[in-house]
């Protein structure tokens, strides 16, 4: 590995991700079980096997309705990108159940004390190279380069609220060996016959056409089931003329959770914004539509994985 890049490494296994699935048949038999105890027995065959697959569907619905709950799991399944914005109590409303993404939030909140948030939950389907159960070490290790190739970044776009028209997300991004020298480096590359790292830090250097040139701290945490970073800002960032964020006070979070046939992809943004009116209404929209920028670069560059 190059320099200015710290890796810790791991190597994963999913036997926790198996006693789960042994979870799932137990679950399954517990429920069936009580089902024939209350006199579902005695209904017409073909309605009884009607009623067995509908149950059978909700036990095996594992992970996302698990992992979002049944209401969020079913909008996602609709296809409904699922945004929310809190001012005052930042706490996250939308964050799926996972406890590594959980345990990255409650972490980023205590450090920045922010008074905003803003989140958006996507479900997206797995690339047809991909198998339908969990994912493998080579699709994991796709996905992980995927999302350190920070140098494709550059020339996304989203849509500007401000000015109600598409605009450069990031003009210039890479990465580089530290904040100060700012050397470029090429994006990260991992090999699938590897171990994977459990956790890596890059630093990148990243022009957008509100926040300015800036240096950025990427964090990466890899698990079985999920594949989470944070972006903090190095610098202090302004937005035009007024100021939004000294250095390290904001942090955005991206997980990419495997949800077997999907990805169920989560983006929640924390700032302790300055107390002037208007500013985190702003800030809140222009961090919605960047977040929507950024699910649509790493889903077009999945989807086109072999």
């Amino acid at each position: 590995m190059q320099a200015g890049v710290a890796v810790k490494s791991a190597d994963g296994c999913n036997f926790l991700r198996r006693v789960s699935k042994i979870g799932l048949w137990t679950r399954f038999a517990l429920r069936f079980g009580a089902w024939r105890m209350r006199g579902i027995r005695n209904m017409p065959r073909p309605l009884f096997f009607v009623n067995l697959l509908v149950l059978a569907a909700v036990c095996f619905a594992e992970p996302l309705y698990d992992l979002a709950g049944g209401t969020v799991a079913d909008s996602l399944l609709r296809g409904d990108l699922l945004s929310e914005a809190r001012f005052g109590d930042a706490s996250p409303v939308l964050a799926p159940n996972s406890a590594a993404l959980r345990s990255i939030l409650e972490r980023s909140a205590a450090a920045l004390s922010p008074n905003m948030i803003v989140e958006s939950l996507y479900l997206h389907k797995k690339p047809a190279s991909f198998g339908a159960g969990d994912w493998t070490r080579a699709e994991k290790t796709s996905v992980l380069n995927t999302l350190v190739s920070l140098s494709t970044l550059a020339g996304t776009r989203y849509y500007s609220n401000s000015r109600r028209q598409m605009r450069v997300f990031y003009e210039t991004s890479g990465v580089i060996n530290d904040p100060r020298e700012k050397t470029p480096l090429p994006d990260p590359a991992f090999s699938p016959d590897g171990n994977l790292p459990s956790a890596l830090t890059l630093y990148a250097r990243q022009k957008d056409l509100s926040f300015g040139d800036n240096v950025y701290r990427y964090d990466y945490f890899i698990t079985d089931g999920s594949i989470i970073f944070t972006q903090k800002n190095y610098t202090a960032l302004s937005y035009g003329i007024i100021p939004l964020a000294g250095k390290e006070k904001l942090c955005s979070a991206v997980a990419v959770i495997d949800a077997e046939k999907y990805f169920l992809i989560y983006i929640a943004s924390m700032a302790k914004a300055p107390a002037i009116p208007g500013v985190k209404k702003k800030a809140g929209d222009s961090f919605k539509s960047r977040a929507e920028a950024l699910i649509k670069w790493f889903t077009e560059r999945t989807d086109s994985l072999s």
